[in-house]
């Protein structure tokens, strides 16, 4: 009886890794697999570090705010609640607050392409002033590795993106 419990378990186990779906790295298709979604954040400060978009704040500066994304446009959406990571898979305009600061998210995007990608996001703002953010995403097909770079205005910054604005006292 031992046997067949065994032999069932052992054919069982067998059957588990042959049903999963392996990525073979040597198939074009499976490369761009697996790879994190996209998600931008960006935090909007005036030039002495103060935050921007505190709805509480004299300097609340998101107001009205708009976002282009491939043809689309996203109103702001002001999540109230705050939350310790943001919402996943909702693809959005949002202002939310995390540990006491606020900022703007937009996606989950998923992308599962092997070429290479890019796209932009442009943020309109209430006093008619934009600012456009271009993300692009490299693969080494060779090193299985993906690299993203993000722009602020046509210059490469880090992400998060930290946009300063100057505001009239």
């Amino acid at each position: 009886m031992k046997r067949i419990i065994i032999i069932l378990l052992l054919f069982a186990s067998i059957l588990t890794v042959l049903s999963c779906n392996h990525l073979d790295p040597d198939d074009p298709g499976d490369l761009g697999r697996g790879w994190p979604p996209i998600e931008m954040r960006v935090y909007v400060e005036d030039e002495s570090g103060r935050d921007l978009l505190d709805p509480k704040s004299e300097y609340y500066y998101a107001e009205g705010a708009m976002l282009k994304h491939r043809g689309s446009e996203y109103r702001l959406y002001i999540q109230t609640v705050d939350t310790k990571v943001p919402v996943m898979r909702y693809i959005g305009f949002l202002l939310m607050n995390q540990d006491g600061q606020y900022f703007l998210h937009f996606g989950t995007i998923d992308i599962h392409v092997v070429e290479d990608y890019e796209t932009d996001f442009i943020i309109h703002w209430k006093n008619n002033t934009r600012d456009s953010i271009h993300f692009s995403r490299r693969y080494n097909h060779a090193l299985h590795e993906v690299d993203d770079k993000w722009q602020l205005n046509g210059v490469e910054t880090p992400h998060p993106i930290v946009i300063k604005k100057a505001v009239g006292r």
